[in-house]
């Protein structure tokens, strides 16, 4: 089900966007931190992403595919930033995210769960800047924000979550279709055999006749076609 946006007021959006400005410094930075802590508290969203190497301590190379990565997870917020004012703007593209997510479900074994070390990732990183700047950040003013960025958040991920689920539901329904489809094929090609066998039997004495011939050859008769030939 799709929440409903959380209702910034003026002053939450003129916060957010004040504290952009110190994570939108760095993106890329911002980007690398937040899926480097991903990849330690889960290490198993790094079958997410096969491209990316990965040391033999299981520690991921800053490689420029990692990098890229991170940045997009980054424009993603920030897209979030610049529709603040029409965050119903951006759920047609969060939901077509999420639906590529699914197919990563099929392809890689993303787990729904993931979503919740995104987001919890993601605000660490978003207060530990902000706390490196505590000339234009005190206590109040970053626990303030960073409730915010939650409530932001969550409206992201939810309608990234449900593209996910949508894409999923869909999966599985046409596997189930196709599956029938399969099994109605056969039980048609089986109904088309037997048909063909009983116009073969009621064929002329002639023809029936070398068929029962051919049929006493075959050791897997039946007990009917034996039965009949008696």
């Amino acid at each position: 089900m799709m929440e409903p946006w959380f209702d910034f007021s003026l002053a939450d959006k003129q916060l957010i966007r004040k504290s952009w400005k110190i994570l939108g410094e760095d993106m890329e930075g911002l980007g690398i931190r937040i899926y480097s802590m991903i990849f330690n508290q889960c290490p198993e969203a790094r079958l997410l992403f096969p491209f990316m190497k990965f040391t033999s301590d299981g520690k991921e190379k800053k490689t420029t595919e990692f990098s890229f990565q991170a940045l997009r997870f980054i424009q993603v917020l920030e897209s979030a930033i610049v529709a603040l004012d029409n965050l119903q703007s951006l759920d047609v593209i969060l939901d077509n995210l999420g639906r590529r997510h699914g197919k990563l479900e099929s392809a890689t074994g993303f787990q729904a769960y993931f979503w919740v070390t995104f987001i919890e990732c993601t605000i660490f990183q978003v207060r530990a800047t902000l706390e490196r700047n505590r000339r234009e950040w005190d206590k109040k003013s970053t626990d303030d924000v960073v409730y915010l960025w939650r409530m932001l958040l969550r409206g992201v991920i939810n309608r990234v979550e449900l593209g996910y689920n949508t894409d999923i539901a869909n999966r599985s329904q046409n596997v189930a279709v196709n599956g029938n489809g399969r099994k109605a094929s056969v039980a048609a090609k089986s109904m088309s055999i037997q048909q063909d066998q009983n116009g073969v039997d009621h064929c002329d004495d002639k023809h029936s006749g070398v068929i029962s011939a051919i049929r006493s050859l075959s050791p897997f008769k039946s007990k009917k076609h034996s039965s009949g030939s008696q």
